[in-house]
C-alpha cells in the first residue's frame, strides 16, 4: 500500500510517478528529540508519528538533503520547514 505524506493537506504518496518526478520520502527520526521537533512542525494536533509515518522531499529545504550517495538522504538534525499552512495553523509575529 503506498505511504501518504504526513504533512497537512499534501497529498503527495509514494509511488513510482512521485518518484519520477523526484518526489522522496523521509521516515520521522527515531531519536526521541529530534521526532518531537518533526511533530510539532506538522502543526497537527493529537498526531503522533508511528514508525512508518513518512515526510515527503517537499517539506524541507534543497540544503537539508545529502545527494552525494545513490540514496538521497536528509542531514542529520533536519527540522522540516516548509508548509503551506491554512490560516488557521499560521503562526502570526513569531520569528526563528
Amino acid at each position: 500500500m503506498p505511504e501518504h505524506c504526513a504533512a497537512f493537506s499534501c497529498s503527495n504518496r509514494r509511488t513510482i510517478a512521485s518518484r519520477a518526478r523526484g518526489i522522496t520520502f523521509h521516515k520521522f527520526p527515531k531519536d526521541k528529540d529530534v521526532r518531537k521537533k518533526w511533530e510539532v512542525a506538522l502543526r497537527r494536533e493529537g498526531f503522533h508519528a508511528s514508525d512508518t509515518s513518512v515526510l515527503c522531499s517537499h517539506h524541507f529545504n534543497q540544503g537539508d538533503f545529502d545527494r552525494t550517495g545513490q540514496i538521497v538522504r536528509l542531514r542529520d538534525g533536519v527540522i522540516p520547514s516548509v508548509f503551506s499552512f491554512p490560516v488557521h495553523l499560521q503562526r502570526v509575529g513569531v520569528s526563528s
